[in-house]
């Protein structure tokens, strides 16, 4: 098995002699059998483990175990423990997910502070096939059909090629210890339950099945360099960007062949799952409701009348401010003193001073916000009056409005000044007040 691997390394490219390499141990079979090849290809390489401490312990005897081989391999071993319950309390994740990004984290901070080249799994055919079988089960797209690449950046898999048995062989071969975690054997988990129970079975009727979907995985990549070439040229094409939100235009997104696609390739970026994507999908095609709203972790979407409309969640704004000056105004407004009378544009209020009473409220608007447009008779609701401008979800929640401290709206911000605060034009004590973005 060694000249195979010393070959697979270099027709590869993966890495040379002359690189440092950071090696992910965790005690078992195939992490054990990467640290010996490493070993006698003379690498230069040091081992990582991560005690998630979540088999009591079995977990300090996986350590104690990495610790004895880096010793015997003579290299220079990286320890850490993670509590990783408290971290899924505090992000809301899975087990799995969580001990994933504890585990890369500290790989990316060693990297970067010992200046490693490349970190290293131990990754096998096998787990190729797990992992294709689970992406087209979540529903990925044709990128979830390339599998795991042997070599991402400066994450490599050089046993990718191999399957398990031929890591069994060379293990028996050579008489090594590892570590067996007894959690691999029951099938909770999603990648446990088809190692254990569907692949066999799979595998009855192709015994090849591992070099069938390594072969494969190859020829998947570049027919899925050139799907994600052409969905990214829709991307750009349908995927407008404006005020901090992102606009896809329903009837140009229905024209469009295969809509489908397109639509699951710009919303997964966004973290929307397959089945959020399908119910928005057949939104469209239904012309659903307006105003029904996805989310994410990260971001919120909503169906609007001609325009899917997505925005950041953390970029929507609610605060309320409080200002007890007009020096205090230039934070958000522009202030101009004015000579004369000018007739203000739409991104500006033209206000008597002397009609200012501190402090003065900048906030969002609230059910049952009433005020007197300027030029209407009588009062009307905030929100019955922004009807007329055909408002997205979000552009409402971004509403904003001057509020007097008597508690009366002096001006909905962009739109419209109250008719309580109309000005005499020969005031001499005239502000203008211009929004900053415009």
């Amino acid at each position: 098995m060694l000249q195979h691997f010393l070959n697979n390394i270099t027709v590869n490219s993966l890495f040379t002699k002359q690189n440092k390499l950071l090696l992910a141990i965790s005690g078992g079979a195939d992490s054990v059998a990467l640290a010996h090849l490493l070993n006698e290809g003379n690498f230069n390489f040091e081992l990582a483990h991560c005690n998630f401490k979540l088999r009591g312990k079995d977990s300090d005897a996986d350590e104690k175990f990495c610790v004895v081989l880096a010793k015997k391999l003579n290299v220079k071993i990286h320890i850490q423990q993670f509590d990783v319950h408290s971290y899924c309390k505090i992000n809301k994740v899975s087990t799995q997910m969580a001990a994933r990004n504890l585990r890369y984290t500290w790989f990316l901070n060693l990297i970067e502070i010992h200046k490693f080249n490349y970190l290293l799994t131990a990754h096998h055919a096998n787990d190729n096939v797990e992992t294709v079988l689970i992406n087209m089960l979540r529903g990925t797209g044709v990128k979830g059909l390339v599998g795991i690449q042997q070599k991402n950046n400066n994450v490599i898999r050089p046993l990718l090629p191999f399957v398990r048995t031929d890591i069994d062989t060379y293990i028996k071969k050579n008489k090594l210890k590892f570590r067996v975690d007894k959690s691999n054997l029951q099938d909770t988990y999603e990648r446990n339950f088809l190692r254990l129970h569907v692949i066999p079975k799979l595998k009855k009727l192709t015994p090849a099945l591992e070099y069938t979907f390594t072969n494969n995985s190859s020829i998947f990549k570049q027919e899925a360099d050139i799907v994600t070439d052409f969905l990214n040229q829709k991307q750009n094409e349908l995927l407008i960007t404006k005020n901090n939100l992102f606009y896809i235009n329903k009837q140009k997104l229905k024209a469009e062949k295969h809509s489908a696609s397109i639509l699951y390739f710009i919303l997964n970026a966004f973290g929307f799952s397959a089945s959020q994507i399908q119910d928005v999908k057949k939104n469209i095609v239904q012309n659903g409701l307006v105003g029904k709203m996805f989310s994410t972790k990260t971001h919120l979407l909503t169906i609007d009348r001609t325009d899917l409309v997505i925005k950041k969640i953390d970029a929507i704004n609610t605060n309320e401010f409080k200002v007890n000056s007009l020096k205090e105004l230039n934070n958000y407004f522009k202030i101009e003193k004015l000579n004369s009378f000018q007739i203000p544009q739409q991104n500006q209020l033209i206000i008597n001073i002397n009609q200012l009473i501190f402090p003065l409220t900048i906030r969002s608007k609230k059910t049952g916000d009433t005020f007197k447009p300027f030029g209407m008779k009588g009062f009307k609701l905030v929100s019955h009056f922004l009807k007329q401008y055909k408002l997205n979800n979000f552009n409402k929640q971004n509403i904003k409005l001057l509020v007097n401290g008597n508690n009366e709206i002096i001006w909905v911000v962009n739109y419209r000044s109250d008719d309580r605060y109309k000005v005499n034009q020969a005031s001499k004590t005239l502000v203008k007040f211009s929004t900053i973005d415009n």
